[in-house]
């Protein structure tokens, strides 16, 4: 199957992101972290991206480009995250389909080059990619019939949709690519796999891992 050009999609929480990393960031914190992860996920998927077609970010009103600090495209939506997105897929199926949509999320901070290639490589109507816990960290959709379920569990969901429409659909699975950065165990994971810009960010902070390595045990004052 040979390529298409892609539309990079990566939906980004404006206000109040991060909520759950609470127990070992502050507000100040987790606001700098997610923008730092979203500059490793835009970092990621920039050498993919048609020189006419730069990435979008999906977000609701007021986002900043001097805080994105990168050259990207923003579409901004007063929609919760799942309707925006598919309010941007039924108007991308409206203009003709022109590209091929990848929605990738903005806290996959350990996401290289390298995934977005071999996502890409993957045959079939739509492929997905789970995260760890249910979720779905990045979606390649080829036909434009398809729309995006994220509420809960949303792997599953996905996978039978995309079956219900009789759509070929692939998994992808990575590493890199399943560890969102939610909770504060995943901190771990950023300081143990990441030298993008997130790491950098939390090297700055003043956190405590527990001798295992696998959790952050608590804020050090």
């Amino acid at each position: 199957m040979p390529k298409r050009p892609i539309q990079v999609v990566v939906p980004f929480k404006l206000n109040g992101a991060k909520s759950r990393l609470s127990p070992a960031l502050t507000p100040k914190e987790r606001r700098q972290l997610a923008f730092a992860m979203l500059r490793d996920v835009l970092d990621a998927v920039s050498g993919h991206c048609p020189a006419a077609i730069p990435a979008t970010i999906l977000s609701r009103p007021g986002l900043d480009i001097v805080d994105v600090g990168r050259d990207v495209g923003i579409w901004e939506s007063g929609l919760d995250l799942n309707d925006a997105i598919n309010s941007y897929l039924e108007n991308h199926a409206e203009s003709g389909w022109p590209t091929d949509i990848l929605i990738v999320m903005a806290d996959l901070a350990l996401l290289t080059e390298r995934e977005v290639a071999r996502i890409q490589n993957c045959e079939g109507d739509v492929v997905l990619c789970p995260g760890r816990g249910g979720g779905t960290n990045m979606i390649l959709v080829r036909s434009p019939k398809f729309r995006t379920s994220y509420q809960g569990l949303s792997f599953p969901k996905h996978l039978n949709a995309a079956k219900e429409l009789g759509l070929k659909v692939s998994i992808f699975d990575s590493f890199r690519a399943s560890c969102d950065i939610d909770d504060p165990s995943d901190l771990a994971e950023l300081m143990m796999h990441s030298r993008g810009s997130a790491a950098m960010v939390l090297n700055n902070f003043k956190i405590n891992l527990n001798a295992l390595g696998r959790a952050v045990a608590k804020k050090i004052e």
